[in-house]
C-alpha cells in the first residue's frame, strides 16, 4: 500500500505527462509513482496503472505548479509497518493481504460483479 501527499502526487502526474503524454489526475500521478517503486524493486514483475482521471480539472489548482513539483527521482517512500508511522511526502507498507483493523467498519455494502 502507498499513501502520497500533494506534492508527490503532482510529482508522479507531471511525469506521467512528460514521459508518457498522459494527461491524467493527482491519484494517477500516485498510482505511477507507486508502480515505478513497485517495478524497480522487481524488473521481472508486470505492474499495471488505470488512470482514469484526467488532468483538466487540475490544470489551475496542481499543473500551474509543475516546476515546483519534485523530480519522481528524487522521492522514495518511508517504508512503515503501521499506520501510525505514516508520513508525507510518501509511506509504503507491506500490505500482505492483511485482515482489515477491528475497529474497520463498513458504512454501507460493497456491490461485487458476478
Amino acid at each position: 500500500m502507498h499513501w502520497f501527499g500533494f506534492d508527490a502526487a503532482l510529482s508522479g502526474g507531471v511525469a506521467l505527462l512528460r514521459e508518457h503524454a498522459i494527461f491524467a489526475g493527482l491519484s494517477a500521478g500516485a498510482a505511477y509513482l507507486a508502480a515505478r517503486w513497485e517495478q524497480r524493486l522487481d524488473p521481472d514483475r508486470h505492474v499495471v496503472v488505470l488512470a482514469l482521471d484526467t488532468g483538466h480539472r487540475y490544470v489551475d489548482a496542481a499543473y500551474s505548479r509543475h516546476a515546483e513539483a519534485p523530480a519522481p527521482d528524487e522521492l522514495r517512500p518511508r517504508q512503515i509497518s503501521t499506520l501510525s508511522d505514516m508520513d508525507l511526502p510518501w509511506s509504503r507498507m507491506r500490505w500482505n493481504r492483511a485482515e482489515a483493523p477491528p475497529n474497520a467498519t463498513v458504512s454501507r455494502p460493497i456491490p461485487v460483479a458476478s
